[in-house]
């Protein structure tokens, strides 16, 4: 049986996701936000206006640093608010020891929140040493518009002084290519990969080559004999041979 106020469909409704012509896409919620502020400054019918958030992701911001001291007086704080709002509360219902119902709700609340956050940290026995707050957010935010109104709000958008990504009027973003930063190029036409080690492990083989010294045969040891000198005669002597008798033909071919 239908309900006749309509409150099924309003449920259906919440839990799909809209449907309609993408008019904008924006990375922050805040530009999504301007967005459709401006179209309904230009009274535009904003109720066919849907934000969607894509690749939601949970962030978690570490804030500080725990330890026993903080905890104690983190702990304490909380119970003396805790406290106080007790205190005033009884102080209605007793007039005459008004005041000292507060201070008294005060001390007891800050002793017991004390006691309760510094044991509750001694539980987790180091597990847990940090504060932190978490939220969810979205990598970038689609303005959704109805198919019947979608033309007319891309049209109020272009006047928009906010630019919107390129995805938003249907220009894919170009894919990203990784590069390798380990061994970049050395200019946009070398080669990479196999060819290039080959090519480069040839120019050091080659290098290495060049580089190698002539071979040239080891030099003879000097000789160690002394070569022999000739013999002086003295000035005004005459050979030995011309003192000797000898035939003539002996005689000139010994003293020359």
């Amino acid at each position: 049986m239908a309900n006749i106020f309509g409150a099924p469909k309003a449920t259906e409704e919440s839990r799909s996701v809209p449907k309609g012509d993408t008019v904008g896409s924006y990375t922050s919620y805040l530009d999504a936000q301007k967005a459709v502020d401006y179209l309904a400054d230009q009274q535009f019918p904003v109720q066919h206006v849907s934000i969607v958030g894509n690749d939601l992701k949970m962030v978690e911001r570490v804030t500080g640093r725990l330890s026993y001291p903080r905890v104690a007086l983190s702990g304490a704080l909380s119970g003396m608010w805790f406290g106080l709002f007790v205190g005033v509360m009884l102080s209605f219902f007793t007039p005459a020891g008004g005041p000292f119902s507060i201070v008294t709700s005060v001390l007891m609340g800050a002793a017991f929140f004390m006691l309760f956050g510094i044991v509750t940290y001694a539980a987790q026995r180091g597990k847990r040493d940090f504060t932190s707050t978490s939220q969810v957010v979205a990598t970038n935010y689609d303005v959704i518009v109805a198919l019947e109104a979608s033309h007319e709000a891309r049209r109020l958008l272009h006047q928009l002084p906010m630019n919107p990504s390129e995805a938003a009027f249907g220009r894919p973003p170009q894919a990203y290519t990784p590069q390798d930063y380990r061994n970049p190029p050395a200019h946009p036409g070398a080669p990479q990969g196999p060819a290039r080690s080959a090519r480069r492990l040839g120019r050091i083989r080659m290098a290495s080559v060049d580089r190698k010294p002539d071979r040239q045969p080891p030099a003879s040891p000097p000789s160690l004999l002394r070569t022999p000198r000739p013999r002086l005669r003295p000035r005004g002597r005459p050979p030995a041979c011309a003192t000797r008798t000898f035939p003539t033909a002996v005689r000139n071919t010994a003293c020359g």
